[in-house]
């Protein structure tokens, strides 16, 4: 090849790559034109809805928009950027940057923007950067539980003290008692290696699903994606101990339901499907029992207790005032640390099915007494055993595997919790000029 056939070849490749850019680029344009086009009967987002409940006769004051008219139009402009700069989302206030989230959201339903998934991805991780870095929250609490309020499956989450009261007074119209705590989003005062922010305790009573700022621009986001599972910590040698988050979060969120003051059809459905996911997991649990000893005990690596066959055992019984004795079980370390007795109570960690043998002479259980304080009476325990082994057997003959993972047993009971959830919704939306809600204080 001679010289000249060299440097033309070579202008020949820059010619064609000039070329393919301006066809891409033309491309593109035509394409966010298209987008513009699609978009054009549309008006800027405004504050979505708290939650899809209806409530008959309530006069529900709205939220104040947090984001003017002005601002929209500048914000919104960003949706059609090719690339985002970090400036810009960084200048942003958390509600702007929420605001701007959603509105790229609704747009691209309704007609591709180019390159959402990009824009969108920078956007998210600012918010999630934003959550995780923040010191304190403001976090809504259920007063019937005494724990982060579940809404739909989700806990509410706020930057602003301000915003979560005005949240907590919508909610207040669907006769939910609820409180706003600031919360520390990490324990700066714990040492390193055992420090537990509120994301970690989250974890543990199996609350995986946010929403930050509820009742104005706002956006849904997972637990794992502010901090990962204690259980993953690396370093130290992990606490072999049980942990519940998934029979936590079901007693919670029974509770919740059967001490929420309304009446609305399908309710005796959703409150059933919630108590039959609670019984499953409490059936295949393992937990915490106050006990000593007299006798030889061999301590397994998941923290059981292998008995000696002269051992004998001692449990903390707890008495009511008509004098039944219940044994305090718990569903992990953070709710046995609550318990209100000496140090001469050792803890073992016990199945549900031994713990059946050690009711025997007691009229029940009651799990986690300072936390959800489930009762749970001695005939009902049994009754549970006994559905749960003719269940099992059924799976057996039809092939399901009955010692699967606890998560994977649950999801049929998480199915049904879901399913009737949504029919007492279909039911709300079509009945919206009649008693879709009533305060049962009233009747």
């Amino acid at each position: 090849m001679g010289i000249f056939d060299f440097f033309g070849g070579k202008k020949n490749v820059e010619d064609e790559n000039a070329i393919r850019e301006k066809e891409v680029a033309s491309q593109k344009g035509k394409e966010l034109q298209a987008a513009k086009e699609a978009h054009a009967q549309l008006s800027w987002p405004t504050i979505p809805k708290l939650n899809p409940v209806n409530i008959k006769d309530a006069e529900v004051p709205e939220m104040e928009e947090t984001v003017s008219d002005e601002r929209k139009e500048e914000i919104g402009a960003y949706i059609y950027d090719a690339e985002l700069s970090a400036d810009v989302i960084n200048n942003l206030s958390n509600q702007e940057l929420l605001f701007l989230l959603t509105t790229m959201e609704v747009y691209n339903k309704t007609a591709p923007l180019p390159e959402f998934e990009k824009n969108h991805r920078k956007v998210y991780n600012e918010l999630l950067s934003r959550i995780r870095d923040a010191k304190d929250l403001f976090v809504l609490y259920d007063m019937s539980t005494g724990y982060p309020f579940i809404d739909h499956g989700f806990a509410n989450v706020y930057f602003e003290e301000e915003l979560a009261e005005k949240a907590r007074k919508l909610f207040e119209c669907q006769y939910r008692k609820l409180i706003v705590r600031k919360v520390k989003v990490e324990n700066e005062e714990a040492p390193t290696n055992v420090r537990r922010g509120f994301f970690d305790y989250l974890y543990y009573i199996g609350i995986e699903n946010l929403i930050v700022d509820n009742g104005a621009y706002r956006a849904r986001f997972k637990r794992n994606e502010i901090v990962v599972s204690p259980m993953d910590w690396s370093g130290e040698k992990k606490d072999a101990s049980p942990v519940n988050p998934a029979l936590n979060f079901a007693m919670l969120d029974f509770l919740a339901e059967l001490r929420w003051p309304v009446n609305y059809e399908k309710r005796p459905d959703v409150l059933k499907a919630k108590e039959m996911r609670m019984l499953s997991l409490i059936r295949n649990a393992s937990f915490i029992i106050p006990m000593q000893h007299e006798g030889p005990v061999e301590v397994l690596p998941d923290g059981r207790m292998k008995m000696g066959k002269d051992t004998k055992l001692k449990f903390l019984i707890m008495k009511t005032n008509d004098e039944k004795q219940f044994l305090p079980i718990y569903t992990d370390a953070i709710e046995f640390s609550k318990k209100l007795t000496g140090s001469e109570w050792n803890a073992a960690v016990f199945r549900y099915q031994d713990i059946l043998r050690f009711v025997q002479d007691k009229d029940g259980i009651r799990i986690n007494p300072n936390g959800q304080g489930i009762v749970m009476p001695k005939d009902r325990m049994m009754a549970l055993e006994i559905a749960g082994q003719q269940a099992d057997i059924m799976k057996g003959k039809a092939g399901v595997n009955a010692s699967a993972p606890k998560s994977t047993a649950s999801m049929s009971e998480d199915a049904a919790v879901q399913a009737a959830l949504n029919q007492a919704m279909a039911k709300m939306n079509e009945k919206r000029e009649t008693e879709d809600f009533q305060d049962s204080s009233n009747e």
